[in-house]
């Protein structure tokens, strides 16, 4: 019997042992569900084609290989009725589906807002009942319970967003939040063996960051953002961290961030508040999921691939900076996220944490780019986050940042790559249908690259 025909008889469990005798890290590969199975409100419209689709996509993604699927699981849904009023119906059949395929579960419990407009297709915004009611509690107006832009609009008003409840208001939102946890672990006691992870969303889209690059104001890619603290809780906030009365006016601000000065005095005092306070809020979410969920169950949370402006002459990472992902004191990646992780993860038990990071599919400028004005380093950015969590001890899964880019080889390519040759211990591809049926050259490329790990 030759060499590898013998290595076909050892036991799995052998095979999953290094050659000094440590356990291998199992990569997980995973798929999003679609924002929601059925496109509109109305389950009576494409209800039975929208389901027979989905069940076809689960059957394919277990032939692949796939191992889970994550789905979001909208507060704008489940409790848009009223405090405490929970309808769970939709999950209790998308669950079912997803388990009755042998598939595990991620859910992603999804306190930020999906809301396009009222002509979208599928909506999930906040509940409308949340903001009147955290104003009562905090004796706030409604609109300082949002994120407020540096950028003022007509006739100076405010411009704020309501895509994700401020962090300045956790005081309040965040006894909702825990209810919403501990209302689904009773309502899925069942099905927790399924669960590969639980996701906590932190902000806009899910990630922990501020909406910097949303459409609210002109902070949009591929530009420097707007800061995001200008609500009176968040002014307030800033002068008890300076044990003083001043605040920054935002002229001042954007005319040294335009300059890339980040080292002025205030500015810098701003910028290492405004990264804090972010990190800050990270670890209260990510605690009482810890607090709330079984131990035998991982969190995971997301942080995006903000790739733009990294390699700027002028204003070098500045769109991180304002999205308060990293203060602007250090320049190199790696060390910069890691300051910030051990910020977010101060105190929590690591074993148990998992950080999602995006835009794996995507490679830096260059020369010949369209996109060279830009100033990414996405590639760059991939390694340089996780190796900050190799540093700090935590596990980190990619994902890739848009879906259409998985219609081209490359970035199939990179995404390999970065497995192999990165931190990641799993992946996740948005969405299902870019690696069934929609997309043929992701179906191959996922499955191909499931059966290389």
């Amino acid at each position: 019997m030759n060499k590898s025909q013998s290595l076909k008889n050892i036991p799995l469990l052998i095979l999953l042992l290094t050659s000094c005798g440590e356990k291998m890290e199992l990569r997980t590969f995973n798929a999003m569900a679609p924002l929601h199975v059925m496109h509109y409100q109305n389950s009576s419209i494409e209800e039975v084609a929208d389901w027979n689709l989905f069940r076809r996509q689960l059957e394919e993604s277990k032939k692949m290989g796939i191992d889970g699927i994550s789905v979001d699981v909208w507060w704008g849904m489940v409790e848009k009725d009223g405090d405490n009023i929970f309808h769970w119906e939709y999950y209790q059949k998308i669950f079912s589906e997803i388990i009755s395929n042998g598939l595990e579960i991620i859910p992603i419990l999804s306190f930020h807002s999906f809301d396009p407009g009222p002509n979208s297709a599928f909506r999930a915004p906040i509940p409308n009942w949340v903001w009147k009611y955290l104003a009562e509690k905090s004796g706030l107006n409604e609109i300082d319970l949002k994120y407020i832009s540096e950028e003022k609009g007509k006739d100076d008003a405010l411009l704020y967003s309501d895509e994700f409840v401020s962090l300045w208001a956790d005081e309040w939102v965040m006894p909702q939040y825990s209810e919403f946890m501990e209302e689904f672990l009773r309502e899925f006691q069942n099905n927790l063996d399924s669960f590969q992870e639980i996701n906590i969303s932190c902000g806009p889209t899910g990630e922990l960051r501020y909406p910097s690059y949303s459409s609210h104001d002109g902070g949009s890619y591929p530009n420097r953002g707007r800061m995001q603290c200008f609500s009176k809780p968040a002014i307030q906030n800033y002068r008890e961290y300076l044990k003083a009365d001043s605040f920054i006016h935002p002229s001042e601000l954007i005319s040294e961030l335009e300059k890339g000065n980040y080292s002025d005095h205030g500015v810098e005092r701003l910028l290492k508040w405004y990264n804090l306070s972010l990190m800050n809020h990270g670890n209260r979410m990510l605690k009482e999921c810890i607090r709330i969920f079984p131990e035998t169950i991982p969190i995971g949370f997301k942080i995006p691939g903000i790739h733009w402006k990294i390699a700027d002459p002028e204003t070098p990472r500045i769109a991180e900076i304002t999205c308060g992902l990293i203060d602007g004191t250090e320049m190199n990646g790696e060390a910069a996220y890691s300051n910030s992780l051990r910020m977010v993860l101060k105190d929590l038990p690591l074993e148990r944490i998992i950080l999602h990071f995006t835009c794996l599919e995507q490679n830096n400028s260059d020369l010949n780019s369209d996109s060279v004005k830009h100033f990414s380093r996405a590639k760059d950015l991939v390694y340089d986050v996780s190796s900050a969590s190799k540093n700090i001890g935590i596990k980190i899964k990619g994902e890739n940042s848009l879906s259409k880019n998985l219609r081209h080889e490359e970035a199939w390519f990179r995404i390999q790559s970065a497995i192999e040759h990165g931190n990641y211990s799993g992946l996740t591809i948005m969405r299902l249908n870019e690696v069934t049926f929609g997309n043929k050259l992701g179906n191959q490329e996922y499955s191909r690259i499931i059966r290389q790990f």
